[in-house]
């Protein structure tokens, strides 16, 4: 009896227990990665809650609707709804979040309506609802317009918005959340024409069995969510959509953020007791005879000009913190905030035109009418570097008491300025040094292992290209890059016997060598700033057959960079003399390549491989 009440339990709870695999994309601020964005982080609140067994797949777009088709994924999440994908795809009912498309240029570019695209270059995101649907597509829209444009497909939005800022597509057609979101980034603008809203869902393949089950649950999360202003839903979209963006500066800019605050909290301390001293020298003044009249205006100008003092001082500390962010902040937006300090710490000044010159180019970066009369005009020069300047023009409506102390304040202003200028170049500078000491990592294993010459480089180029040709992200190609370089780095520590041996390996030989990619994981996890390069390293020997080490991984289940890097790393090994053979053939390279699609390599890599091989042939 109790064997039969248990075998009763094990199937209820097999009945309403069930996993999903959801298919995410990079598309910020929907989805940055697995654990951050607004999809992911509703989300695994729900599916944590509810303990439902869920698993992330990190893929373009356009390769995530192929999965969707062929049964490797079931659902993917941040998809726009139309009624063209509804007779293919089910959704959810409950909405995340509304969007819709936007038209960004970049600033050369003068394009304000539809008819302004006639024979233009636009980019646009492949399988995207905003591209190919027949009701919300562009394509559509421009042909119910009668206008011709080209269309240039990219795999991600970001892709677009990097073409945009190079000047390779003179449009581009991103979501409204996205462009938000990133704009600023690549100095792109949004153009006034916006079309087709949508509301934006998860969509899953008509065939996933606990669809219904899923579906149900996500609404009901969503719905009582939505429902209560202060829940978690709200929360994540207000980060996301309406908090200005931060990035970690580098361990150096905090430092000096800290000494800058505590100098400008010591005077703040000074301040304060000098006020304090001074109201108690004004009470003790006001029981003096009307002799002493004139010293004590003079004292209370002084408590009214600590007071003006301390509250130019709060906003310091406020653009102090900015320079922190210098990833985020143009020099044009930074000497706009300093200059809106100076109006309020200098009575009077107000500035009509900020105009930057650089080299021989100057562009007018912001004015204002003068309204009324005014007892002085100047104009103020500021040379950020040796291309770079400001000339800012700006009136005082009533002269400074002191002009001593209104020239030490724009003095200052200039100094702050020029700190902001050297701290954001200096943040690039760190990158190239990085990049420097891994070269001289890489020099150090081709002295070690003399056939793996320029094999690292090589490796590092090739991935490169590959990457470019997918349009994948500036990030992404700068991290496969580097993976390129330090993908063997974990043969430093491999006997040199083994590794020059001139004949082949012995199974106990090749069990050491295929170490090298742990051993170079080990090393790199423990910084910070490599550990998605650590990880690419760990896995460029996997194969797509899950045949592979260390871990055995499978298909898609591989990190996107080890998939480029195993097949440069393949091509490049193939075309290189080895210690137990010579070079093996352009063709005859060429061919395993091809042969091993599906098996060894990933086929998407391989195509775009192919493609490259066949462009440079």
């Amino acid at each position: 009896m109790k064997q039969k009440a248990f075998i009763v339990i094990l199937l209820l709870f097999a009945a309403f227990s069930f996993s999903i695999k959801i298919g995410i994309y990079y598309n910020p601020p929907k989805i940055i990665d697995s654990k951050t964005g607004i999809f992911p982080e509703i989300l695994n609140y729900i599916f944590d809650k509810e303990q439902i067994e869920y698993k992330y797949v990190f893929d373009t777009f356009p390769n995530l609707i192929k999965k969707l088709d062929n049964g490797e994924i079931d659902a993917i999440a941040s998809v726009g709804y139309s009624s063209e994908r509804a007779e293919k795809y089910d959704y959810n009912n409950e909405t995340f979040l509304s969007d819709w498309a936007v038209i960004y240029i970049n600033h050369n570019e003068n394009i304000k309506n539809i008819f302004d695209l006639k024979n233009k270059k636009i980019g646009v995101l492949k399988n995207d609802i905003y591209y190919e649907d027949d009701i919300y597509g562009i394509k559509k829209i421009l042909e119910n317009f009668g206008v011709k444009a080209e269309l240039i497909e990219f795999y991600s939005y970001e892709g677009i918005f990097k073409a945009l800022s190079e000047k390779k597509i003179d449009a581009g057609v991103v979501n409204r959340t996205f462009g938000l979101f990133n704009f600023e980034k690549y100095n792109v603008v949004p153009t006034d024409i916006v079309f087709s809203p949508i509301k934006v869902l998860i969509m899953f393949r008509k065939d996933y069995r606990n669809k219904e089950k899923i579906i149900r649950v996500i609404d009901e999360y969503l719905k009582a969510l939505k429902e209560n202003k202060n829940s978690l839903y709200y929360e994540i979209i207000n980060k996301y959509l309406f908090v200005e963006k931060v990035e970690n500066a580098p361990w150096w800019v905090k430092i000096a953020i800290i000494l800058s605050v505590i100098v400008v909290l010591a005077l703040m301390l000074n301040s304060y007791i000098l006020r304090k001293m001074v109201e108690k020298r004004t009470k003790e003044l006001k029981k003096l005879n009307m002799i002493l009249s004139v010293k004590n205006e003079e004292l209370e100008s002084l408590y009214i000009h600590n007071e003006k003092l301390q509250n130019s001082l709060k906003l310091l500390i406020k653009i102090m913190s900015d320079i922190g962010n210098v990833d985020f902040i143009s020099e044009d937006d930074f000497i706009i905030r300093l200059l809106e300090t100076l109006r309020f710490i200098i009575p009077g000044f107000k500035y009509e035109k900020i105009v930057k010159k650089e080299e021989d180019k100057s562009t007018l970066i912001l004015e204002f009418e003068n309204e009324g009369s005014n007892i002085k005009k100047l104009d103020m020069f500021l040379e950020i570097s040796d291309k770079l300047k400001y000339q800012v023009t700006f009136v005082i409506d009533k002269r400074p008491e002191d002009i001593n102390d209104f020239l030490e304040i724009i003095e200052s202003f200039k100094i702050l300025a020029k700190a902001f200028y050297k701290m954001k170049n200096e943040a690039k500078i760190e990158e190239t040094l990085r990049e420097d000491i891994i070269r001289a990592l890489i020099t150090f294993l081709e002295q070690h292992d003399e056939y793996t010459k320029n094999h690292s480089k090589n490796v590092a180029e090739l991935s490169v290209e590959i990457a470019k040709k997918m349009n994948l992200s500036d990030s992404f190609i700068r991290k496969v890059y580097l993976t390129g370089l330090l993908h063997d780095i974990g043969k430093l520590l491999m006997p040199l016997e083994i590794l020059n041996k001139n004949t082949s390996l012995n199974e106990d030989e090749y069990n050491i060598i295929k170490k090298h990619p742990l051993i170079g994981y080990n090393a790199l996890i423990k910084t910070e700033s490599l550990k998605e390069i650590a990880i690419g390293v760990k896995h460029h020997h996997e194969r797509w057959d899950g045949k592979g080490y260390p871990d055995g991984l499978k298909g898609e289940e591989i990190p996107l960079m080890s998939q480029i890097i195993a097949v440069a790393d393949a091509w490049d090994a193939m075309r290189s003399r080895r210690a137990y053979r010579d070079q093996i053939g352009y063709e005859k390279a060429l061919e395993e390549i091809k042969r091993n699609s599906g098996k060894q390599f990933s086929p998407e890599i391989v195509k775009v491989f192919l493609e490259i091989i066949k462009e440079e042939k």
